[in-house]
This record gives structure tokens, C-alpha cells and sequence, in this order.
């Protein structure tokens, strides 16, 4: 259903496609009409894809058995491959704008074709990367866990002219740095105690990625990564993220990896107990203290 559904997409996208080479925005198609708008064309992909998630979570949700869930979680799951293509008629459609870097975007960040990935790259920085709206391409590329989307983050931030850009491929290419420590370190670990890491990992890495973990310095990794997130605390700290600015971002994980670690001393916390009166953690040391963190999103 799934299937029939994109190639349904492609071939209504392709129908409005002018003949004879691509069209700008809003250029005349074959018989002289006005060609497809480029952002109603990208949002009728969108739809698409998520309406086949919609789908798959109903029929997850009403399986009879844990059985038949699992079997559609896995076997039934949208392939984000055979919508790819709808996206790339778009952006050859409506070259040159926001447009086009949102769906090339979305290929990057979502598509499990190593070549549909690195397709859209290259288009993205051949000819996109001096653009200011390169800026949503590099939060969606970021998703990617292809080598390719963090090499694609290091010439962003090496050769984009615009400093939130620059900012964003710094932050996502630190955390992709320490991301990857944090798996070399498990890999590793799963190593020394004689259990194959590719057992272990699988569906949750790739072979490509955990192979390449395993020739990592986790330390090294590491430190790369937190000399990023240091520069977009230092150069970038006002560029705003999704949620907040990228220097909060940056600093509340650096925080994280510097104070919050096995074996390390918990940073004092000021608060009030349950009597409402103020109340210290270092009050007490020595003592066996459970500290329960949660919150309401």
C-alpha cells in the first residue's frame, strides 16, 4: 500500500513537471500553464510519508498479539527509500531555493540508500552552500547517521559564508563526534568481554558503523567533540536552535560530560524539601542520597 501509494506521488509530480528540462518556480509547464507550486508540491510529499507512519502506528496498535507487532513493526515499517524519490522530482522541479534544500534535506536525514544520501549531498553543496537557508538542511542532514552527513556538516561549517549556519553545523558535528565516542567505548567494551559487537548492535548500528567504531580512539573522539561544543559556546552561543540557543545547548551537555559521570562529585544543588524549607545536597555528604530527576513535557 505503501508502495503504491509514493509511485502514485512520483508519477503525479512527474505529470506536472514541464518537458523539455527542469522549470523555475513557477515557470510554464508544456502547454503554457503555470507549473506546480514548489512548496504545495513538497508538502503533498510530506503528507504522504506521513501518512503511511499514521498507517503503520494503527496497525501496530491494532495487532491482536505481541506477535503480529512485532511482525509489523518490522516487516510493515514505510521504507523511506521509496518516497525519496518524490522529494528529489521536487527539488529538480523548484531548483535553486528553499524548496529544493528542504527536500534534499529530507532525503539526507531520512533515506537508508547510501546513494540517494550522498546524491542529495553533493546536489546540497555543489549548489547550495553559499545559501543562507542552508541553515534547516543542516538540522535535518544531522539525523543522518551516514559518514557522509558528517563529512557534509565539516564543509558547511568550514565553508559557509553565514554565521548561524556555521553555528549549527558546528553544534551537530560536535555532538556527531561525541555520539561516536560514546559508541566506540561500547564496542569496545563488547569487544573485551569477547561478545561480537555486530550481534550486539544489531538493528540498532549498521555493520558500516560499528566496524568503523571499532578503529576509533574513543578519547580522541571525545576530546574533538567537546573542543566543537566549547567553540559553539565561545563563537555561536546566541544562534538560535529548535528549542533554545545553540550555546545552551552546547553547555548543558558539556556540563553533562564534564560533572555528571560515574565516579565524579555531584555538583551542588540548591533547592527547598519537602517542608519547604532550603536545603543543600552537600548537607549530605556522607550520607547514601537518591536523587529522582523528572520532568513534564
Amino acid at each position: 500500500m505503501h508502495k503504491f501509494l509514493s509511485v502514485s506521488l512520483i508519477a503525479f509530480l512527474i505529470a506536472l513537471a514541464p518537458v523539455g528540462g527542469v522549470a523555475q518556480d513557477g515557470a510554464s509547464g508544456p502547454d503554457g500553464a503555470s507549473g506546480p507550486d514548489g512548496e504545495e508540491a513538497y508538502e503533498a510529499a510530506i503528507d504522504a510519508w506521513t501518512l503511511a507512519q499514521k498507517e503503520h502506528r494503527d496497525a501496530y496498535m491494532g495487532a491482536d498479539t505481541e506477535e503480529e507487532q512485532e511482525r509489523i513493526w518490522s516487516e510493515e515499517r514505510p521504507d523511506p527509500d521509496q518516497f525519496a524519490s518524490a522529494f528529489l522530482v521536487v527539488a529538480e522541479v523548484h531548483p535553486g531555493g528553499k524548496v529544493a534544500l528542504d527536500c534534499l534535506g529530507w532525503v539526507a536525514g531520512n533515506a537508508q540508500d547510501v546513494k540517494l544520501i550522498d546524491f542529495s549531498i553533493r546536489v546540497v553543496l555543489t549548489q547550495h552552500l553559499q545559501q543562507a537557508e542552508l541553515s534547516g538542511f543542516v538540522d535535518s542532514v544531522a539525523r543522518s547517521s551516514n559518514i557522509s552527513a558528517e563529512r557534509a556538516l565539516q564543509t558547511i561549517f568550514t565553508s559557509s559564508p553565514h554565521r548561524d549556519v556555521k553555528g549549527k553545523a558546528c553544534y551537530h558535528l560536535g555532538m556527531k563526534k561525541l555520539s561516536s565516542a560514546r559508541l566506540a567505548r561500547r564496542v569496545a567494551a563488547y569487544v573485551e568481554s569477547g561478545i561480537d559487537p555486530l550481534e550486539a548492535f544489531n538493528g540498532y548500528y549498521t555493520e558500516v558503523a560499528v566496524t568503523r567504531a571499532k578503529g576509533l580512539d574513543a578519547k580522541v573522539i571525545q576530546a574533538v567533540g567537546e573542543k566543537l561544543l566549547d567553540r559553539v559556546v565561545n563563537e555561536f552561543g546566541d544562534v538560535e536552535g529548535r528549542r533554545r540557543t545553540l550555546g545552551e545547548s552546547a553547555a548543558s551537555e558539556l556540563f553533562e560530560i564534564r560533572k555528571l559521570q560515574i565516579g565524579m562529585m555531584a555538583p551542588e544543588i540548591v533547592g527547598e524539601g519537602i517542608d519547604e524549607k532550603a536545603m543543600k545536597l552537600s548537607q549530605f555528604k556522607g550520607k547514601i542520597v537518591v536523587l529522582d530527576f523528572w520532568g513534564d513535557w
